[in-house]
């Protein structure tokens, strides 16, 4: 009789393991995929193969008992042939077949092997070290994306910079934007910092008062600061005092997403991509 459950436990593991899904039907968000591929970039200094892709996902899925199907692999190319427009991590396919990192790609592996951060922790009131890696840094930069293509719907008669992509160089702020003509907006000059913490998480206060200077140093006339942690009550007084628009919290982004009519987060992390190379 035991023999006959382990008989059938090892036929169900076996059906299980055969499983061909989507990356997104396996629970996967695209900034996972891309986190996944760059752990294993000193493996593949040259570049990689589609099949080498697939292999890499894979093994993230074997621990699910599933495996990309056909349709998983073309989405997965998709994703990688959309991601040089839409997030700046890989060119296009080469004529010799492979996928290689942008330089924006290449920072963020920098980033995720040396970052660090001192937060504030409102729940022990304490400061504490948020240590960064290449999944951390990977999906930080995709936050700062989502924001910035919501504000650019938001706040549309505006010239957006990115300043945040350079780390060393963006002194307070992440985003600065200049109005485009006269008529449809109030302020000349908005900038924003966007911060990708815990729930539980508030900045530092040498990092919120950076953001205050950077803002006054360069005439911001709209300072926004988005984050998916919190301020601490000090932060928030502050912020009421300087006029300084806050978006807390994922739920409060969302929330402001809907209302323009934007996805939310959580939809751009899992949209899918039709294109794909051959």
């Amino acid at each position: 009789m035991d023999r006959n459950k382990g008989m059938e436990n090892k036929t169900k593991s076996i059906g299980k393991a055969n499983q061909a899904v989507t990356y997104k039907e396996a629970g996967l968000t695209k900034g996972d995929v891309y986190s996944l591929i760059f752990n294993k970039m000193e493996k593949y200094p040259d570049g990689w193969e589609s099949k080498d892709i697939y292999s890499i996902v894979n093994e993230k899925l074997a621990e699910k008992s599933k495996t990309l199907s056909k349709q998983g692999e073309k989405s997965l190319r998709g994703l990688m042939s959309a991601s040089y427009k839409n997030d700046g991590f890989f060119h296009p396919y080469e004529k010799e077949k492979k996928w290689r990192l942008t330089n924006e790609g290449k920072k963020k592996i920098e980033e995720g092997k040396k970052q660090e951060e001192l937060v504030f922790n409102t729940e022990t009131g304490k400061e504490e070290t948020e240590k960064s890696n290449i999944s951390n840094a990977v999906k930080g930069t995709m936050f700062e994306l989502y924001a910035l293509e919501l504000l650019k719907k938001m706040h549309p008669f505006y010239s957006w910079f990115h300043q945040g992509k350079q780390k060393n160089n963006e002194r307070g702020l992440d985003l600065i934007a200049n109005r485009i003509g006269e008529e449809h907006s109030k302020h000349k000059t908005i900038g924003v910092q966007i911060k990708n913490h815990k729930e539980t998480s508030a900045p530092q206060n040498i990092e919120w008062l950076k953001f205050l200077a950077g803002c006054f140093a360069r005439h911001i006339e709209e300072a926004i600061f988005i984050t998916t942690g919190k301020l601490t009550p000090d932060q928030r007084r502050e912020a009421g005092e300087a006029k300084v628009v806050v978006i807390e919290g994922i739920d409060e982004l969302n929330r402001i997403a809907e209302l323009y009519k934007y996805k939310t987060y959580e939809e751009y992390l899992n949209e899918e991509y039709p294109n794909e190379a051959e």
